[in-house]
């Protein structure tokens, strides 16, 4: 990979933090601008204090207690800026540049104190800390830090040119503030490519759990549901019907178990083909789903049939519940067909005391499906066990 390569892909990954360096630069700003208030609150104080006989002496502090006092309004202007912009829902351009005005205004005064100091020595400290404080407080785009260090450089540069008549002294000065400048260049680039990698790695890994949780959740759902229907599966519906099942004995409630067949579906897909028998027992489901409780659980059995187990539900409830099931699978047409699909149910309903064991009571549901199969079909029959005195109730089409 090229240089210019490099550079392209870099600027692709500055575009993306870009924001999220932003919201940064604002709270770190808010944090900074209060530091510096304290600083130049201090410094305000001591410069206030100090006498000299000299005039000059006497006067380059009044202005630098001067300047200090200045920069502490500015300050307290961008803790407040800053903590406004940092609370806003969307960033605005005046939002954005609110980082840069801060950074240049610093870096203004640092280069006015500065020119202050040349009354007293040949020091550039003020500007040496200004830029470096600046490239390890900011994150900048390389390209930005770039324009604002040289600008500050230059400007720096051609005010000493105009105030310092010693050659040695503007070129040592010049140079020293050219070696912090660099320094503050190069902290600046390290500071922001750490930071693109930090913030792409880190929202990678967001991404790839978040599509791992997705994986995990699908495979849970195929792992749980029948494909075609979004219902239980064989193995889901027996590991929750277990549960209901010692519930029940616990509590002596109730319950009830529905097995539901299509009838002639077989005719169904010859006639009409299997994406209408699909589409038919989508539909089946659906209707059936509409007709219970959250609580009951409902079950794809394989083929055309299902199951339906009924927590608290009496041999009456039972009843009622199967004819409501066989008129809301069977008295619409269904999708693609034009016509309606019956069902025949068998069920089978006991208390906790007498509640059998699961495949046993699994058969008697069987049975009673046979049972509604050999009377005609379209029927249920429901069957209900020694707690209901053994009683059998029939609910035929009439």
């Amino acid at each position: 990979m090229t240089i210019i390569d490099t550079l392209k892909r870099w600027a692709g990954e500055d575009w993306q933090v870009r924001d999220t360096a932003l919201r940064r630069n604002v709270r770190v700003l808010g944090l900074a601008a209060w530091v510096l208030l304290i600083l130049n609150v201090a410094h305000v104080g001591v410069f206030v204090l100090l006498r000299f006989d000299d005039p000059i002496r006497d006067a380059w502090a009044r202005q630098i207690a001067l300047a200090h006092g200045g920069m502490a309004v500015v300050a307290v202007t961008i803790a407040v800026l800053a903590r406004r912009v940092h609370g806003a829902a969307e960033l605005t351009r005046w939002h954005r540049g609110l980082p840069l005005v801060a950074a240049v205004l610093i870096i203004a005064w640092a280069i006015a104190v500065t020119v202050i100091d040349q009354a007293v020595t040949a020091s550039v400290n003020a500007y040496v800390n200004a830029v470096i404080a600046m490239a390890i407080v900011y994150l900048f785009r390389p390209a930005t830090a770039l324009i604002v260090l040289t600008l500050a450089w230059a400007g720096l540069a051609g005010v000493l040119g105009w105030m310092v008549s010693d050659p040695a002294q503007l070129a040592t000065s010049r140079m020293n503030a050219v070696t912090a400048t660099a320094l503050a260049m190069l902290i600046s680039v390290l500071s922001w490519r750490h930071f693109v990698r930090t913030e792409l790695l880190q929202r990678a890994l967001a991404e790839s759990n978040r599509q791992l949780q997705a994986q995990r959740a699908e495979l849970e759902r195929l792992a749980n549901k029948d494909a075609l229907t979004g219902l239980l599966n064989r193995r889901e519906f027996e590991r929750q019907a277990a549960l209901e099942l010692a519930r029940a004995r616990r509590l002596g409630s109730p319950l009830a178990l529905f097995i539901l067949d299509l009838d002639h579906f077989k005719a169904v897909n010859d006639t009409h083909g299997h994406a209408v028998g699909d589409q038919v027992l989508v539909e089946a489901a659906t209707r059936m789903s509409r007709s219970i409780r959250q609580t009951d659980r409902l079950a794809r059995w394989g083929g055309e049939e299902f199951v339906l187990l009924l927590p608290d539900t009496g041999c009456e409830s039972a009843s009622l519940l199967a004819e409501k099931l066989r008129h809301a699978v069977g008295d619409a047409p269904m999708p693609g067909m034009g016509s309606s699909v019956t069902v025949s149910i068998g069920a089978v309903v006991a208390r906790g005391d007498d509640l059998p064991d699961w495949p046993v009571l699994l058969r008697m549901a069987d049975e009673a499906l046979y049972q509604a199969k050999r009377e005609g079909r379209n029927r249920a029959f429901v069957r209900c066990l020694k707690s209901d005195r053994s009683s059998l109730a029939k609910n035929e089409t009439r």
